[in-house]
């Protein structure tokens, strides 16, 4: 009785998988493929036009503004090699028409606040893209002193960074929590800009309590602004070659 139900089973999967296959065959036939997840050639693109960005975004950090506009106009010609999904073509030119306003920027304030939108807008078309980027930002801190201080504030950069374009709400956190717990010791700066330095950290404190507060990609942008252009007025005080510089 077992092996006759055994057999009866067989005949009624067959009878059903017979039409099953021929509809899938029929369908994988018609229905059209999902576009490819990865593609190397886009991806290479992409890490070519971030570390383009990230010109920019070092020169504004170190106060240079003429390199700034200069990092700027590349990228503003950085002109995509590969096709790029229907959806992502608006993002791409919002950003070139905000690397060409960078380009023509007169103050470092202005430069600070189109940068930072143009990370914001990475985020942004990734988010509608489904995709989460992992920018190759992490900044490795083994030195002490006022040398370790600032990498420190790197490293706070970086994560606020990430934050905007990955985008990634944990990497802001991280970012957040390093410019409002870090604090410089003063017997670590130079005598001469004593002063300004401990003004530049105050008011870098007070941006990161801000940064804890905005939720959204836009305040975010607009507290990054401030905190790339403090970077920049400060670095730019001491040195243009003080700050990151990623050639």
């Amino acid at each position: 009785m077992h092996r006759l139900l055994s057999g009866r089973r067989i005949q009624w999967l067959t009878m059903f998988a017979a039409p099953l296959l021929a509809w899938a065959s029929l369908t994988a036939q018609v229905r059209p493929q999902s576009p490819e997840r990865h593609n190397p050639l886009r991806a290479a693109y992409m890490r070519a036009h971030f570390y383009q960005a990230m010109l920019l975004h070092d020169a504004v950090a170190r106060g240079d503004l003429e390199t700034a506009r200069l990092e700027a106009t590349r990228l503003q010609q950085h002109s995509a090699t590969v096709p790029m999904p229907a959806r992502a073509q608006a993002f791409q030119g919002a950003m070139t028409r905000m690397a060409t306003q960078a380009s023509a920027a007169t103050t470092l304030l202005e430069a600070a606040r189109i940068t930072a939108a143009i990370l914001g807008t990475c985020g942004q078309c990734h988010r509608a893209m489904q995709v989460r980027a992992m920018p190759p930002l992490n900044t490795d801190i083994k030195v002490g002193g006022i040398v370790g201080h600032m990498l420190l504030h790197q490293h706070g950069s970086d994560a606020l960074v990430e934050g905007l374009v990955a985008p990634s709400d944990s990497a802001w956190t991280e970012g957040v929590k390093t410019f409002a717990t870090q604090k410089l010791d003063s017997a670590d700066a130079p005598r001469k800009f004593r002063k300004e330095l401990a003004a530049a950290e105050a008011q870098l404190a007070e941006l990161a309590g801000q940064a804890a507060q905005a939720q959204g990609s836009r305040d975010r942008e607009v507290v990054y602004g401030k905190v790339l252009a403090t970077c920049g007025a400060c670095h730019g005080m001491v040195s243009h070659s003080a700050g990151p510089d990623r050639h």
